[in-house]
């Protein structure tokens, strides 16, 4: 078995582009790349998020709460910045220097994904993708429809990790193959069952991609991956369901489980805000 990663340049892709789908396997052609049945297409959302029109100038962000200056004082940000945080954030925990941390789609995430690189220049935000799961499952319908193969596709994003310096990839939504494997039940070298391990297909094969995607002017938004096992792809029925497994309870989680009575209480407190 081996697995193979492409990294496919792009045009500077514009609001007015209107079929990513298209854009894509023009690149594909373009740099002689043969597609193949079960080939997963992992796609930045930025460029999703440009042609959803989701760069906000920063001048525009109007309103600002006070809690917004408050924590733009500690991180170190323009308040209108982290307005735009709390607007985009399910619950906005704390901050660092030059960070938020907060919860979004049930991810702890920087800034609740609000990014200024490659937003357009200095005085603008990029958003993420407003539904991910149902762009994904388009994208890739298309793509099936244009080229008569069967494909996979995640729209993907990077993220930090507790205690861990730099960034790496993680799926954003998933169509056309199950995110996660679980293990459980199955029995290791030494036959000890294994009782709480799954593996996270869809966000490993981000972290594989960003390595040729990269994070500033690579202009490489699409990776394909080739050589996943063919047992993991699906129509994809209930797209909700196929990427709930990617998520899971606070409680449950390593990170946040033991800390999640005094988030609970942010969390209420968060709400008589709002």
């Amino acid at each position: 078995m081996k697995m193979e990663f492409f990294a496919i340049k792009t045009p500077l892709i514009t609001d007015s582009q209107t079929s990513v789908a298209e854009i894509l396997l023009e690149s594909v052609n373009t740099q002689g790349i043969q597609l193949m049945d079960f080939d997963v297409f992992i796609i930045a959302s930025k460029i999703i998020s440009v042609c959803e029109g989701l760069k906000i100038p920063i001048n525009d962000i109007n309103d600002i709460r006070k809690e917004a200056f408050i924590l733009a004082e500690r991180a170190h940000m323009k308040a209108e910045v982290v307005e735009m945080v709390f607007r985009e954030a399910d619950l906005v925990i704390g901050a660092v220097p030059g960070a938020i941390l907060a919860l979004k789609d049930g991810v702890l995430q920087a800034n609740a994904g609000v990014d200024q690189s490659n937003a357009g220049g200095e005085g603008f935000l990029i958003l993420l993708p407003r539904n991910p799961i149902q762009t994904a499952r388009q994208i890739r319908k298309e793509l099936n429809t244009l080229t008569g193969k069967k494909f996979g596709v995640i729209i993907a994003d990077s993220k930090t990790h507790p205690l861990r310096r730099g960034t790496s990839g993680f799926a954003l939504g998933v169509s056309g193959f199950t995110p996660v494997i679980d293990d459980r039940g199955t029995f290791d070298l030494y036959k000890r069952q294994m009782r709480i391990t799954t593996r996270a297909i869809a966000d490993n094969l981000v972290c594989g991609a960003q390595i040729l995607m990269g994070e500033s002017n690579q202009s490489i938004p699409l990776v394909i991956a080739r050589g996943c096992e063919k047992k993991i792809f699906t129509d994809d029925i209930n797209q909700i369901e196929l990427n709930s497994l990617m998520k899971m309870n606070p409680e449950d989680c390593i990170y946040i489980g033991p800390f999640w009575p005094l988030i609970d209480k942010l969390l209420d407190k968060y709400k008589k805000i709002e």
